[in-house]
């Protein structure tokens, strides 16, 4: 007993002297990057930022990771992102929101949801009871009538989510969807789909919803999680497209190609690192 004692101390001890396993957010790397950037080319409040297209061709990655990095940034307070017009630095006035983890980006949690609401949706096409089916459709009644409202519908979204994850019979997968929706309500979420305009795209995303309905009810578990799948593309589509700031920027005040330089309206392109 005496030995399982010290053994059992002896790892206690190990674990405390490991250093903390940190967790990597590509984005939030990428965030670093911009403000580095900033700092060390003494880019002062007011000064534009190149596009967003430029800014994935400098840092190698997608333009999804370039736009989660650019509202932690705008998070953060070090940038202002004008409808329009671009990404303008501004005095930093929560500086350690960079340091902090905020979470899983908008589009990592999209991939999951893709990855586990379609299977999902399968389930609940085999399994659902009658009464989870009429929960499902009684939460696609109110969003339909928050949506004629034209009011954000996003709480009802949520439960119809969550409805068809209780309607595969499985508590883990549910407790996994309900989970990845709260990321869904975090600070970083909610500015892209502002930036985005995801609300004006509820009509589109009731008709998807009513698409998967419909093949739950059929009791097509092939169809369901086709249908599913193509709702989460959809929503990850309108987040990327391409009537942002951002873009309309790029589109509007081509920045210059020439590395570290201003360009002729203020915006500079910083180097690869």
């Amino acid at each position: 007993m005496a030995r399982l004692y010290h053994v059992a101390k002896t790892k206690l001890q190990e674990l405390e002297d490991c250093p903390m396993v940190k967790t990597h957010r590509r984005y939030q790397e990428i965030a670093g990057r911009i403000s580095r950037y900033i700092a060390e080319n003494n880019l002062h409040p007011g000064a534009r930022l190149p596009g967003e297209i430029d800014l994935a061709k400098v840092c190698g990655v997608s333009r999804p990771t370039i736009r989660e990095a650019m509202i932690a940034l705008e998070i953060a307070g070090e940038l202002e992102i004008r409808s329009g017009s671009g990404a303008y630095v501004r005095e930093a006035v929560n500086p350690m929101s960079l340091v902090l983890d905020s979470g899983p980006g908008p589009f990592e949690l999209l991939r999951a949801r893709l990855l586990i609401e379609g299977e999902t949706a399968a389930d609940a096409a085999l399994y659902a009871s009658a009464g989870d089916l009429n929960k499902i459709e009684k939460t696609l009644e109110q969003m339909r009538r928050m949506v004629d409202g034209k009011i954000n519908a996003q709480v009802s979204d949520r439960q119809f989510h969550v409805s068809i994850g209780e309607a595969a019979k499985n508590s883990v997968l549910a407790s996994i969807i309900n989970g990845l929706w709260a990321g869904m309500f975090a600070p970083m979420y909610h500015r892209l789909s502002q930036r985005a305009g995801l609300e004006q795209h509820q009509a589109a995303a009731l008709e998807d919803h009513e698409a998967i309905f419909k093949a739950i009810a059929a009791r097509d578990p092939n169809e369901a999680r086709r249908a599913m799948r193509r709702h989460l593309q959809h929503v990850e589509e309108h987040l990327t497209s391409d009537t942002d700031e951002i873009e309309s920027n790029e589109r509007t005040h081509p920045p210059s190609k020439r590395a570290g330089r201003s360009s002729g309206n203020g915006a500079a392109t910083p180097r690869r690192s």
